[in-house]
C-alpha cells in the first residue's frame, strides 16, 4: 500500500490574531492533488486536526471538503486519530457510520485495541489519553506514569497483531528524544509525559502526531510533522507530507508548498528600510527583529508601508540593553487616547500631561462631529 502520513494540522489556527484559513486551504488542496498524483491508498491524519476542541464554522467546513474530498470524491480512506488539540468526542461523532465512507475515526481506548483492517496492513489507531484513563481501563496493571500506560496499551495492541499483515500505529505523543518546535505548545518538555522509544516495538510503522518538525526517531518511528509553520521559530523548516510504501518500508518526503512563507528579517533599521522596496517576496508573513534601535510605532507603520503582513517587530535597546516587541494586532487594539501614550513614550520618554491628553481628546471629538456634519 502507499500510505500518506500527516499530523497537526490546526484547522482555525490564528498567528498573531491573523487567521491562517486561507493557507491552509492551499494545504487542503495540495493533499488532495497530491493523493490523486501519487495513488495513494490511504491517508494517515495523527491528531490534531483542529486547533480548538470547539472549532470554528469555517475550519470545520474546510475539514468536512478534506474529507469528502478524499473518501468520497478520491475514494481513499482516511485513519484518523484525535490529538490534544481535538475535541474527541466531537471529532467521533457518527463514527460507525462514517466508516461506510472509508473514514476511521478512533472512538476511544478500546477501540485502539482493534486494528483496522484494509490490504496488506493492520492499522491500530491510538488516540491523545491519560493515564488515568488507562488505569480505569485495566484496573489489574500496575500503571505509575504515562509511559507505564503507554506501554501497557501497546503490549495488549500486539496480543492482537494479524500474521501476514504490515502493523501500522498511529498516536499522538511525545516520543522521548524527539526535538520541539515553539508552537509545540501542549508538549511537556520536563519528561514526564515522554513515551521510551521501546513502547513500538513490533510496529512495522509509527505514524506520529503531536510535535510540529518533521523527524525520525528510529527505525519505522516518524513525525511528519506540521504541513504548515505556526512559529517564527519554524521559519526556514521544510514542511511536508511523507508517502509510506508498505512493500518495501521505505518512504519519500513530499514538500508543502504554501502561498506565504514565514520569513524573520534582521538588521539595523534604516538598512531594512531602504532594501524592503525590492524585496521580492513583500506578501510572506515576517517577524522584523531590528538590531539597532527599540521596536516602536512608527517604524513598525513604516516597514508595513512594504510588508503588509509584518506581524511582529523585535527591537533592543542600544548597547544590548532591553529587549522591545510589538504586534501589529495588538496595535490595531489600542484606543486613540492609548496610542497617543504609546507615540510619547517612544518619542520622548515620557507619556502626555493631563493638558496635552485634554487637547487631543478635544481636537478628536471637534474631528468626530465635523465628520457627522
Amino acid at each position: 500500500m502507499r500510505l500518506l502520513h500527516t499530523s497537526d494540522w490546526h484547522l482555525g489556527i490564528s498567528l498573531y490574531h491573523l487567521p491562517l484559513l486561507d493557507e491552509q486551504r492551499r494545504m487542503v488542496d495540495q493533499l488532495l492533488q497530491t493523493v490523486r498524483e501519487q495513488q495513494v491508498d490511504a491517508v494517515l491524519l495523527a491528531g490534531d486536526v483542529f486547533d480548538h476542541a470547539v472549532s470554528s464554522p469555517e475550519a470545520i467546513r474546510l475539514y468536512n471538503d478534506a474529507m469528502t474530498g478524499l473518501c468520497r470524491d478520491l475514494g481513499v480512506p482516511v485513519l484518523l486519530i484525535p490529538g490534544n488539540h481535538d475535541g474527541a468526542a466531537r471529532l467521533a461523532a457518527c463514527s460507525a457510520l462514517l466508516e461506510s465512507a472509508g473514514l476511521y475515526i478512533a472512538q476511544g481506548l478500546e477501540y485502539a485495541l482493534r486494528p483496522v483492517l484494509l490490504g496488506d496492513c493492520a492499522f491500530f489507531l491510538l488516540p491523545y489519553f491519560n493515564a488515568e484513563q488507562v488505569r480505569a481501563m485495566f484496573p489489574g496493571e500496575n500503571i505509575k506514569s504515562y509511559a507505564d500506560a503507554a506501554a501497557v496499551l501497546t503490549g495488549r495492541m500486539r496480543e492482537h497483531f494479524v500474521p501476514g499483515k504490515k502493523h501500522i500505529l498511529l498516536a499522538h505523543c511525545f516520543a522521548a528524544g524527539a526535538q520541539l518546535s515553539e508552537s509545540d505548545r501542549a508538549a511537556q518538555v520536563g519528561g514526564s509525559s515522554q513515551i521510551a522509544l521501546d513502547t513500538f516495538d513490533g510496529f512495522d510503522y509509527v505514524a506520529l502526531g503531536h510535535l510540529h518538525r518533521a523527524q525520525d526517531m528510529g527505525p519505522g518511528v516518524r513525525y511528519s510533522g506540521s504541513p504548515l509553520c505556526y512559529a517564527f521559530s519554524e521559519a526556514g523548516q521544510e514542511k511536508s507530507f511523507t508517502l509510506l510504501d508498505t512493500e518495501t518500508m521505505g518512504y519519500t518526503v513530499l514538500p508543502v508548498k504554501t502561498g506565504r512563507r514565514m520569513r524573520v528579517l534582521s538588521g539595523d533599521f534604516e538598512a531594512l528600510l531602504a532594501q524592503a522596496p525590492q524585496d521580492p517576496a513583500p506578501e510572506d508573513y515576517l517577524q522584523v527583529v531590528l538590531e539597532d534601535c527599540p521596536a516602536g510605532m512608527e517604524k513598525l507603520e513604516m516597514l508595513r508601508a512594504f510588508y503588509p503582513h509584518l506581524l511582529l517587530l523585535r527591537g533592543r535597546e542600544p548597547a544590548g540593553g532591553q529587549e522591545s516587541a510589538l504586534t501589529a494586532d495588538a496595535i490595531s487594539q489600542l484606543s486613540p487616547e492609548q496610542l497617543l501614550r504609546q507615540f510619547c513614550v517612544e518619542i520622548r520618554g515620557e507619556g502626555p500631561d493631563e493638558q496635552e491628553l485634554r487637547w487631543f481628546l478635544e481636537a478628536g471629538a471637534l474631528q468626530e462631529g465635523e465628520g457627522m456634519q
